[in-house]
């Protein structure tokens, strides 16, 4: 488990890492349900972004937010994080004070089963057009 988080609410969650097939699915569910958003943003300066931009985010906000697959992946993820000390379940946020936390809750297992995928990548590498590695081949 990590580290405690103290949510805005007061409340407190830590975040377990889920078996590698559940995170696996929750990363192939996230691409899947990203992959149906049309993304043509202008990254080269964020304090600059658009309209056109902020539409574009929005859209893959509601895409994930919509997804009843994306739900479950999630909840599978979660079961391993604890909420108030309390295994995660789907009747975590059934009161009306929790569902605040549902949000935020959801972000920080998403973050910490996703990026053990990403870790090991030098996202550079896919741009440069030599490779990285100072190792020499043999020829």
């Amino acid at each position: 488990m990590q580290d405690p988080i103290t949510l805005k609410s007061g409340s407190t969650l830590e975040v377990g890492i889920a078996s590698f097939s559940a995170g696996h699915r929750l990363m192939k569910t996230v691409a899947k349900e990203l992959s149906l958003v049309n993304f043509d943003l202008n990254l080269s300066n964020f304090s600059e972004l658009s309209g056109q931009d902020i539409n574009v985010l929005k859209n893959a906000i509601f895409q994930l937010l919509q997804s009843d697959s994306l739900e479950a992946a999630l909840m599978e993820c979660a079961k391993r994080s604890l909420y108030n000390g309390q295994r995660i379940t789907p009747q975590t946020f059934e009161p009306e004070d929790a569902r605040q936390d549902y949000l935020p809750v959801a972000w920080e297992v998403m973050k910490a089963n996703l990026s053990p995928f990403f870790k090991g990548l030098a996202l550079s590498s896919l741009t440069s057009e030599k490779p990285t590695s100072s190792a020499q081949r043999s020829e």
